[in-house]
Order: C-alpha cells, then structure tokens, then sequence
C-alpha cells in the first residue's frame, strides 16, 4: 500500500510539472455594466500539445462575441512566425474573467504572442499588457475600449501597455483624449505597436529578425504587360462606346430635364475617359482601368436609357443581362484552376457574383416600378460581367497541375469566421456604412461557403474585413499599411506567382488622395498577397520550411526602443519534451489504475 501511494504522489508531480508548461497572460477586456463600459482583466492560459490542427477554447463566463475566430488566426500566425506547422499541433486557450466580457478580436493579439511564447518556452513579462486584434498577416488591428483597457492595466500593476498604432486618441464624451498622457497619468507607459513583432519584443525582450524580399522584377513586368494590355483595350473600348452614344443622344430629344440629366452624364463619362487617358499615359494601368470601366458603365447607362425613352423594353433588357451572366459563369465555373491562374479565376469569380447581385436589385427595381434605376443597376451588371471575362482572359494558359479546391475548405473556413469575428466586434464598436457593407460581404461569404464556393468565400471573407476594420482606422500616417503591403507583394512574388489583384489595389492606392480610400485599398492589397501565400500552403505547393514568416531570434538588450526590465531568456523548442511528459503521464496513470484494480481484486 506504501508502493501504491508513492506512485500516486508521483502521478500528481507529473500533473503539477505539466501545468507548468502552460503559459500565462493577462488580457484587458471591457465589461458592460450598468453605469456603462469599465475594463477588466482577462486571464488567459495557452497549451499547445502535438495533435491535428484543432483550436479549442475554454471561456468562463461565455462572452458576447465569439473569439473563437479570432483565436484561430492567432494560432496561424503564431506557428507561421514560429516556422511550425499548425497541422502538426493541437492549441488549447482557456480564457477565466470574473465578469462576462464583450470578447471578440481584441485579444487576438494577446493570444497570438502568448502562442508564440509557449512554442518556443519563453517567459512573459507581467508588466505588460496588451490589446489589439491580430490580422492575417501579423499587423495589430485597431480595438475599442482603449481609456478602459488602460484602466484594467493600472488595476493589474502593470507599467507598459500596448496599443494598436494610430488609436492614440480617442474619443470618450466627445473630447479627444490623449490615451499617452492618460497614462502617464496612472503611472503607465502607453506605446504604440504596429505589428506582432513589435509586442513580442516588450513580452519577450525579444527581436524577431525577419527575411527581407525585394520586388521581383520578372513578375512585376508580367504584371505591367497584363495591365497594359487590359488598359489599352478599356481605352479603345471606352473611346468607341462614348462616341457611339454622343452620336445617339444628339439624334434624340426627351424634353429639357431629361436631355440635361443625360448631357451631364455623358460630360461626367468624358471626364472619367480624360482621366482614364491621363494615367494611361503615366503607366498607372490598373487606374487607368478603374477610370475607364466607369465612364464604360456610365455610358451603357446612358444608352439603356434612350433605348428605353424610344420604346424598348427594360424587362427585355435585364433578361438579356441575366442571360448573358448565366454564359459567363458557366466558362468561369468550366475553367480550370491552377496556381498560376488563381488569381484571375478569383477576379473573375468576384466580378460576376457582383454582377448577379446588381441585377437582383434592378429587378426588385423593375418590379417597383421605378424603371430608371432598374436600368442603372442593370448596366452595372452587364458591365461587371464583361469585365469578369477581361481578368479571365488576362489569365496564363491553363498549363500546370489543377487544384483541388477542396483542399481550400478549410482555409476558407478560417477566413470566413475571421471575418464574422471582426464584423461583429467593429459592429459593436464603431458602427459605420462601411461595416455595414462589410455585413452584407460576410453574408455572402457564408451563402458561398454553403455552396462549396471556397474561393468565392475567401474573396468575400476578406471584402469583409477589409471594410470592417477600415470603419476602425484612425491613423492618419498610412505608410506602415503601405509599407506592409509592398512586403507582402514581395513575399508573394518570391514564390513566382503573380498577385495581380495585390499588386492592382497597391497602385490604385498610390493614385488615390484621400486617406480613408488609400488606407482601404492598402489593406486590400496587403490581404490579397496574404491570400496567395495562404493558398500556396493550403495546397501544399510551399511548405513551412519555406514560410516568409521564417524567422531568426536574438536577444535584443541593446536595441535603442524604450524596453521594459524584463529577465533575459533562450529560445529553445520543448515541444517534444512536453509531449515527452504527456506520455509518461499518461503511462503513470494507467499504471496505479492497474495498481489499485489489482490490489481491490486481491483483497475482494
């Protein structure tokens, strides 16, 4: 019996160096109560055991958003920084607050370094705190409940805490607050981070020395020649359908307020056509396009509408549409995919869901009555369509191996509750047109999801986002997104794909003027790029010995950033050592089982 109860003390020493390997973190959270939002701290542990590519997550109380999403980008981030892969592993995040929280994304950044933390047997800094959501690729994306968070902080005794970059200030009761001074105030140190990379550092005292890429010329002038060629053909087509409709309202005459109405959208398409020609002649191809592909629906608005005024029928019409559509979906739908055309199937894909969804409204349009913005809404889905084709066209030849897109389900699956995550959040937060647009997206992810259309999915799970989390910029300096998202065409065209939509929404970025677009097409082309790495993976055509996330880690004392005190650590990988005790554990118990059945039989 003294054997037996040795063993049993050793099974609890094994439990106990177990628990030891989780690692732990503070949140801050925000809990609504009655006198309305305070901050609140949030105890978060991270386990990561050998497994299959599972998340799971044990919160108590349940929150009212589902982190869920949030933790699953996490966990890809993590193990992309780590050069892991996550397919290998299984994650367990158990989230303990004594009140419930509003929950959602903004601990996803929190996670995400406590991840990385534990996959590599770093300790963490408990003078830090954090929050922010963690995006697909690595930047820190905006929060709410800033003043709150910082608050929570105070209460936690921690000295640092960091904020996403450009949320400095913030609005409480209509005064702009200065989050810094508002710190300072409560004896905190409030700064600014603009990626994962950053947080690990005031963590872990850690630096993250990233692979660097240059543009690849090779692709850059492929890409150059494709949007070439699509501008010139917009240009000429343009051209032609301007002349053609100047000519047929000159022969025409609807009385004074119908005719101006008409002469001032046909001077609007003129303009378009000029700016249209003027980037054309900058080299600016994909602009040049935008431009073109506008004045185009403008005029084939123009000339619906005259056919209409002289007799024909607007049901016609957006039946010849509808036809047409149907056409083009089906050679989209027919064309096979490899990893060389992705891209353009997917623009394609895009444009005549798009198109589909305009002639839905100009129906609802046509069945109330109000024939004229029927045939508005009609002649942007005619011209959605066409252009479907075009980026088709722009497309290499279908040589190389055909991907299963099957193999894309589960990466859609993380892209869409990502998105739905981060819809959610920005809803509760900062509700906007745009995040009510990017509503109507996720809406449409799922319908694709639900269809098996997994790159449809991933397209709309990112039109999603994207517009969600612009409704949350606040930073008025969009260079780091700018930045970023040449890195990520960089990483990108390092694996001799061409990330045309990336690179696309990168240059029409670079011709905007207003902040809000520029930081919206930005953000498209850096989840753009991102998406093609994904894919790569997801089909295994790059492997995680190849990831652009593969980094090296050296201790960073001398680095000139303000830097937290902080016990100096070795990266070292305990993984297997962990596993190791998981399995002695489990040999453990199932000896005293065996022990005490034994021994229970013998005595009965």
């Amino acid at each position: 019996m003294k054997n037996t109860f040795k063993l049993l003390i050793i099974s609890v020493l094994f439990t106990l160096m177990m628990q030891s390997f989780a690692i732990s973190i503070t949140a801050p959270a925000v809990a609504q109560t009655d006198y309305g939002y305070k901050g609140v701290p949030v105890n978060i542990e991270v386990i990561v055991t050998k497994g299959d590519g599972h998340v799971f997550m044990d919160t108590m109380p349940l929150t009212q958003l589902d982190m869920q999403g949030s933790a699953r980008i996490a966990s890809k981030v993590a193990f992309d920084i780590a050069g892991k892969n996550v397919k290998d592993y299984n994650v367990y995040y158990i989230v303990r607050s004594d009140v419930p929280i509003v929950g959602g994304p903004s601990a996803g950044a929190t996670l995400c370094v406590a991840t990385i933390a534990e996959l590599n047997n770093w300790s963490l800094n408990k003078n830090v705190m954090m929050t922010g959501m963690i995006n697909p690729d690595g930047s820190i994306g905006p929060v709410g409940g800033i003043l709150e968070k910082i608050e929570a902080a105070k209460e936690c005794g921690c000295n640092y805490f960091l904020i996403p970059k450009g949320e400095r200030y913030v609005n409480r009761d209509g005064k702009t607050v200065d989050a810094v001074e508002f710190g300072k105030k409560l004896g905190i140190n409030v700064i600014e981070i603009e990626s994962i990379y950053d947080a690990l550092y005031y963590f872990t005292n850690h630096k993250l020395k990233k692979k660097t890429y240059s543009p690849n010329p090779i692709i850059e002038e492929k890409y150059t020649k494709s949007m070439r060629v699509l501008a010139t053909d917009i240009l000429k087509k343009s051209k032609e359908k301007y002349a053609e409709v100047e000519e047929k309202l000159k022969n025409n005459y609807f009385g004074y307020e119908y005719q101006n109405s008409l002469e001032n959208e046909l001077k609007e398409a003129e303009d378009l056509i000029k700016k249209e020609d003027s980037q054309y002649m900058d080299g600016k191809y994909y602009a040049s396009t935008c431009s073109g592909f506008n004045a185009i629906i403008k005029l084939e608005t123009i000339d619906a509408t005259i056919d209409y005024f002289n007799g024909e029928d607007v049901k016609k019409y957006l039946l010849n549409i509808q036809n047409d559509l149907e056409h083009k979906k089906e050679i989209i739908n027919s064309h096979k995919i490899t990893k060389n055309n992705i891209e353009f199937v997917i623009a394609a894909k895009n444009r005549i869901f798009e198109g589909e969804n305009f002639l839905d409204s100009a129906w609802k349009s046509y069945y109330s009555n109000s024939p004229i913005e029927a045939i508005k809404y009609g002649a942007y889905a005619k011209c959605r369509g066409e252009s479907a084709i075009w980026w088709l066209n722009l497309s290499p030849d279908n040589g190389g191996e055909t991907i299963d897109t099957q193999k894309l389900k589960q990466l859609s699956q993380e892209y869409l509750d990502n998105a739905e995550t981060i819809v959610l959040y920005s809803s509760m937060v900062m509700p906007s047109p745009l995040v009510d647009e990017g509503d109507k997206k996720l809406n449409y992810a799922k319908k694709a999801y639900n269809e098996r259309d997994y790159l449809l999915t991933i397209s709309n799970s990112i039109d999603a986002s994207v517009l969600a989390t612009t409704s949350l910029e606040f930073m008025n300096d969009y260079n780091y997104l700018r930045n970023l998202a040449r890195e990520k065409i960089n990483i990108a065209e390092s694996y001799g794909i061409l990330p045309m939509s990336a690179l696309g929404y990168y240059e029409y970025a670079e011709s905007l003027n207003d902040t809000i677009s520029k930081i919206m097409y930005y953000k498209y082309a850096t989840s753009y790029a991102q998406m093609d790495i994904d894919i790569l993976k997801a089909i295994s055509y790059i492997s995680m010995d190849e990831t652009e996330n593969t980094t090296s880690y050296y201790n960073n004392s001398n680095h000139n950033k303000e830097k937290p005190q902080f016990e100096k650590t070795e990266p070292i990988n305990t993984l297997n050592v962990k596993n190791t005790f998981i399995n002695i554990t489990y040999l453990v118990v199932g000896l005293i089982c065996g022990l005490f059945g034994g021994y229970y039989l013998r005595n009965k």
